[in-house]
This record gives C-alpha cells, structure tokens and sequence, in this order.
C-alpha cells in the first residue's frame, strides 16, 4: 500500500467514526450555540487525550481490563447526565462551570467506547502505519486529528448559526441534552449489568 492511499482510508474511516452522534458531538452542538469556534477548543481537548494514547498504542501496545472500562462507563454515565439537566436547565455560558477544551478532555476520559475503538478499529488502522516508520505515525495523527477538528469545527460553527433563529435555540438545547441522557443512561446500563452478572 503506497502513503497517500493509506492516508486516505486513515482520513476515510477516522471521519466515520468521528460523524457518529455521540457525547463530543452533543456538548460541540450545546457550546456551539454560544460559541461559533468551541468546536476547536472540544477538539483540542480531545486530542490532548487521543495524541498519547495513539503514540502509547504505537510504541508499547495499550491494555485495559473489562473492570476499568466498566467503571469508566459508570463515571461516564453519570457525568452524561449531569451535562443533560443542566443543558435542560438552560444554563447560561457564564453558569456553565465545564466548557471548551477541558469538556473535550473530560468526555474523552469518560467514554469507555472511545477506549474500545481505539483498541480494536483504530489499533489496526494505526499498525499499517509501521510500513512507513516514524512518518507515518505523524501523518496518522495529522490527518485522523483533522477529521476531529473539521467535523466538530462544523457542528459549533453551524449550531451557531441556527441558535439565531427564534425558538430554533431551545430545540436544540433540548436535542443535545436527549444525546447525553440516551449516552448516560447507556454507559450506566451496561456498566451495572456488567457488575451484577
């Protein structure tokens, strides 16, 4: 396989994972609605996670245990919904205590499915790279981090746009906090029913 194709099925299948409704892309639509650039601060967050892991994964290998991912849903979970009342509470940027970059750490940490994709879709993906030595490891995390920042620089820019319209900010409100509660009571669900089997 030559570089630039390999490149493109990096750009290819990062983008599908990355176009998936999910937690990242609720908070983006939720801060976008302030913030038409909050979608590169999200993204910034979730590169300071994703970068190490994606180097640790080259290098040594990375290994978590099915206790650790379980926990991590719970905490997860719960966090969720706690971003969904208060995305119903309609509070206000000044009121909001987590935003921008530190929310793109946070939900990065606790999503346990973004462990689980990296571990096995992102894991292969990222071993085709040692074809091309170091190079190809940097160009891995080039083009798979500007998925992040293009897609989610979208929602925010976009999100911000619509809050302009009349009656048009609440739904939204209303449609990212319906994303976290579903999330939350997900990663919850899944994390109990793992304890209790």
């Amino acid at each position: 396989m030559d570089l630039p194709l390999y490149l493109a099925m990096v750009f290819t299948i990062s983008l599908s994972g990355v176009l998936s409704p999910g937690p990242l892309f609720a908070a983006t639509l939720s801060e976008g609605l302030k913030n038409p650039f909050s979608g590169f601060r999200i993204s910034a967050g979730h590169a300071v996670v994703e970068v190490p892991l994606i180097i640790s994964l080259y290098f040594a290998g990375f290994f978590v245990t099915e206790d650790a991912k379980s926990a991590i849903a719970l905490i997860g979970g719960v966090f969720l919904l706690y971003l969904a009342y208060e995305e119903i509470r309609g509070k206000s940027d000044g009121e909001r205590k987590i935003r921008g970059t530190m929310t793109g750490i946070i939900l990065t940490i606790l999503n346990p499915y973004f462990l689980m994709w990296w571990l096995t879709v992102g894991f292969s993906l990222l071993s085709l790279s040692y074809e091309f030595g170091l190079i190809g490891l940097l160009l891995f995390i080039l083009v798979h981090e500007s998925a992040d920042f293009g897609w989610l620089g979208f929602v925010s820019f976009t999100s911000h746009r619509l809050s302009k319209y009349a009656g048009l900010k609440r739904k939204l409100e209303i449609f990212s906090a319906s994303i976290f509660a579903i999330f939350g009571i997900y990663f919850i669900t899944n994390s109990v029913l793992y304890f209790i089997s």
